[in-house]
C-alpha cells in the first residue's frame, strides 16, 4: 500500500512539473541570472591536465547543474576525438558558425556534416547524426572499432564492399521535454549533459563534473574500485563463507579491512590479479577523486533536468524501446517505481532507480549500471532481472561441467579428425592506448592467447602439411561476447568473405559490411586466411550464453549456408553496447541504437531472439566430452 501511495505521489508531482515548466517559460523574459567559474579538467589520469581554466556556467546560483557554451564545447570535441584516435591522424575538426539572427549555432565537422542548436526552436538538427559523431578514422557505420591501416599497410580487416542506407534529417526537440537552453550576452548554453550526450557519448567517451574538478575519459573505465573489486572476486567464486566470515570479524578501518581481505583472496592467482587491478583503480583511476567531493542533496532544478534529460537520452538511444514496448520514458518511469527514486533529492536514490531500470527492468544483457554519482552517499543494491539471473546461473553451470571434462576449455584440442577452437570472449590485446601490433607480435613469437592469437595459432595448426582435420568445431557456447572487430576477424577466418549488417534504430541508416581477414598476418588478403575451400566440415557450438558478439557469428554462419550449428539456440543481445552519464554525474550502459541484423532477401531482421542450430544437443554435458561430441558430429555426415 505504501508503495502505491509513493507511486501516486510521483505522479502528482510530475503532473505539477507543468505549471513549473510553464512559469519557467513565463519568466523567460525576464533572463537568467548567469554566472561563471573556471575548472581544472582532467584527462583519462589524475595529475594529467587538459586545461587548467575551463568555463561553466550556472543559471540563478544553481551550481549542480553545469552549463557549457558551445564554443567552449567546440573545443571539448575536438580534444576528445582527437585524443581517442590511436592511428595519430588526428583528422577531426570543428568549426562554429552563428546563424544571421543569433538564434541558432552550428558546429560543423570537417566533412561538412553538422549539429545545429536552434536556440529559438527548442531543437538539435543532424543532417545526418552518424557521420557528425562518427570517428574521424573509421568509414561509415563501422562498429568494430579498428582501423583500415596502421602503420602504413592494411591491419587485420579489409574491406572489400559495403551497402549504405544514410539515415534520416533527425531532430531531437528538447523543448518538448523541458531542457533549458540559454542564448544571452553573446554566449550559447545549453546542460553540459545534454552536450556530451548528443554529441560525445558515443564515442563511450563521458564529461564529468564534481564542484571542484571536471574528468573526460572513457565512461567504462569510471568505476568504483571498492565496488569492481566486490563484483569480481563474486564473479570468481573467491568471496567464500570462509573468507566473508574472516573479513567480517576482521576489526579495523574500512581500508584496513579491505587490505586485509586482499591478503585473504591473494592465496589464489586469480584473487592476486584482482587484487592488483583494485590496488591500480585505487591509484590511477578517476572515480576516487571524483567521488571525493562534499555530498549533498540534489537542487530541484538538478532533478527535474535529470529526470527529464535521462528519459529524452533513453527515448533517442536505447535500440530496444520498441521490443519493450516502451512508448516514451517519462510515461515508463510512472509505471514502475522508478520515477519515485529519479525525482528524489537524495542521488543515492536516483542513482539506484537507474541500477534497478537498467539491470532489472531492461534485463536485456547489455545494460547495467556502471558507477554512482558524486553525491552519493550509498552504493547501489544490485538488483537484475529475471533472464540475467538465469543466463548467470546457466554460464556457472557450463563452466563448472565443462571443468569435469579435460581440454575442453583448451583454446586448440584435436580428436582424431577433429579440431575445436574454443575461446570464451572476443577479446583483443591494446598497447597503451592502442590496438596492439599484431604484425609485430607475430614475427616476435609473441602472439597473446586472445582471439587474435588463438585463431591465428589454430590456423597453422588446421592447416599444416599432412593434416588429419577433417572437421572443425568453434566452440562458443560460452562466449558472451566481446570485441567486435574480433568477432569479424573470426568470421573472415571461418567464411574467407564475410559480411555484417545492422541499422541505426535512432535515425534509420543501415549498412551491410563485407570484409576478409588477414589471419595469417602476412598483409594478404586471400584465400590463405580461410578454412573456406578447403574441404572441410565446419561446425559452430553454441548455448543460451552465447550471447551479444557470441551471437552475431553464429547468426552470420548460419546465414551463409557453410557451417552447421549445433547445440542450443544462442541468447541473442543484438545491440552493440553503449555508455552514458545522468546528469547528476552517475554512469550506465545500454543497448545503443547500433542494432545488429541479418539480411534475407535484402531486408534487415533483428537477432535478438538468438539463432537456432540446425542440430539440437540436448544435454550439455555432450557439448564438452569431446570424444563423444566427435561421434556425434561423425554421425552428420
Amino acid at each position: 500500500m505504501k508503495k502505491l501511495i509513493a507511486l501516486l505521489l510521483c505522479i502528482c508531482l510530475a503532473l505539477g512539473m507543468v505549471p513549473a515548466i510553464a512559469e519557467d517559460a513565463a519568466e523567460a523574459d525576464a533572463a537568467p541570472q548567469i554566472s561563471s567559474k573556471t575548472f581544472t579538467v582532467y584527462y583519462k589520469t589524475p595529475g594529467n591536465i587538459w586545461r587548467e581554466d575551463f568555463p561553466v556556467y550556472f543559471l540563478n546560483g544553481v551550481e549542480d547543474l553545469p552549463f557549457i557554451n558551445m564554443e567552449d564545447w567546440k573545443e571539448v570535441l575536438k580534444f576528445a576525438y582527437n585524443e581517442s584516435d590511436y592511428t595519430g591522424e588526428k583528422k577531426f575538426d570543428l568549426t562554429l558558425e552563428t546563424s544571421k539572427d543569433g538564434e541558432a549555432v552550428s558546429l560543423i565537422r570537417e566533412t561538412g556534416y553538422d549539429m545545429t542548436v536552434d536556440f529559438e526552436a527548442g531543437t538539435i538538427i543532424y543532417p545526418d547524426y552518424v557521420k557528425f559523431v562518427q570517428p574521424a578514422f573509421l568509414p561509415f557505420m563501422e562498429i568494430g572499432g579498428s582501423p583500415e591501416t596502421m602503420n602504413g599497410e592494411p591491419y587485420l580487416l579489409y574491406y572489400t564492399q559495403s551497402r549504405d542506407l544514410y539515415g534520416d534529417i533527425t531532430i531531437v526537440n528538447l523543448k518538448d521535454y523541458d531542457i533549458p537552453m540559454v542564448a544571452q550576452d553573446g554566449k550559447y548554453l545549453l546542460p553540459m549533459q545534454t552536450l556530451a550526450a548528443f554529441s560525445l557519448s558515443d564515442t563511450g567517451m563521458g564529461f564529468y563534473y564534481n564542484g571542484q574538478a571536471m574528468f573526460l575519459t572513457e565512461i567504462q573505465t569510471m568505476t568504483s574500485p571498492r565496488d569492481t573489486l566486490q563484483t569480481n572476486l563474486t564473479i570468481a567464486g573467491l568471496l567464500t563463507p570462509d573468507v566473508v566470515d574472516q573479513f567480517q570479524k576482521y576489526e579495523g578501518t574500512m581500508e584496513e579491512k579491505i587490505d586485509y581481505l586482499l591478503e585473504l583472496v591473494s592465496v589464489t592467482e586469480k584473487g592476486k590479479q584482482l587484487a592488483d587491478q583494485y590496488k591500480s583503480g585505487m591509484e590511477t583511476g578517476f572515480y576516487v577523486p571524483y567521488d571525493a567531493a562534499p555530498k549533498a542533496p540534489r537542487s530541484e532544478a538538478l532533478i527535474r533536468y535529470g529526470f527529464n534529460e535521462l528519459a529524452l537520452e533513453l527515448d533517442c538511444f536505447y535500440g530496444l524501446k520498441e521490443a519493450h514496448n516502451i512508448t516514451d520514458f517519462r510515461t515508463f518511469f510512472m509505471q514502475n517505481e522508478i520515477g519515485i527514486g529519479l525525482m528524489d533529492a537524495d542521488a543515492a536514490k536516483a542513482d539506484q532507480a537507474v541500477a534497478d531500470l537498467t539491470q532489472y527492468w531492461f534485463d536485456d544483457g547489455h545494460s547495467a549500471f556502471v558507477s554512482s554519482s558524486y553525491l552519493s552517499t550509498d552504493p547501489v543494491v544490485n538488483k537484475f532481472g529475471f533472464d540475467v539471473t538465469n543466463s548467470t546461473a546457466l554460464n556457472m553451470k557450463l563452466l563448472t561441467l565443462r571443468a569435469e571434462y579435460p581440454h575442453a576449455g583448451d583454446p586448440y584440442y584435436e580428436v582424431g579428425d577433429t579440431a575445436y577452437v574454443t575461446f570464451d570472449e572476443f577479446g583483443g590485446t591494446v598497447d597503451g592506448d592502442n590496438l596492439a601490433d599484431y604484425y609485430k607480435l607475430a614475427k616476435e613469437g609473441n602472439m597473446p592467447q586472445d582471439t587474435i592469437g588463438i585463431i591465428h595459432d589454430a590456423h597453422e595448426r588446421i592447416t599444416r602439411e599432412n593434416s588429419p582435420i577433417k572437421n572443425v568445431v568453434l566452440d562458443l557456447s560460452c562466449n558472451g561476447g566481446g570485441m567486435a572487430f574480433t568477432a569479424f576477424f573470426t568470421l573472415g577466418w571461418y567464411l574467407g568473405e564475410a559480411n555484417y549488417s545492422y541499422r541505426n534504430t535512432f535515425t534509420g541508416a543501415q549498412t551491410t559490411r563485407c570484409f576478409r581477414a588477414d589471419v595469417n598476418l602476412d598483409h594478404q588478403f586471400d584465400e590463405n586466411d580461410t578454412l573456406a575451400g578447403r574441404g572441410l566440415n565446419l561446425y559452430c557450438l553454441i548455448s543460451p550464453k552465447s550471447f551479444s558478439c557470441g551471437n552475431l557469428v553464429p547468426w552470420v554462419l548460419k546465414s551463409s549456408c557453410m557451417v552447421t550449428l549445433i547445440g542450443k539456440t544462442s541468447g541473442g543481445g543484438s545491440c552493440v553496447v553503449g555508455f552514458n552519464t545522468t546528469a547528476w554525474g552517475a554512469s550506465y550502459r545500454y543497448s545503443s541504437p547500433k542494432r545488429i541484423s541479418f539480411v534475407k532477401n535484402g531486408a534487415y531482421y533483428d537477432v535478438d531472439q538468438g539463432v537456432e542450430p540446425n542440430h539440437v544437443i540436448d544435454d550439455y554435458a555432450h557439448f564438452y566430452d569431446r570424444d563423444a561430441l566427435t561421434e556425434f558430429i561423425h554421425g552428420l555426415y
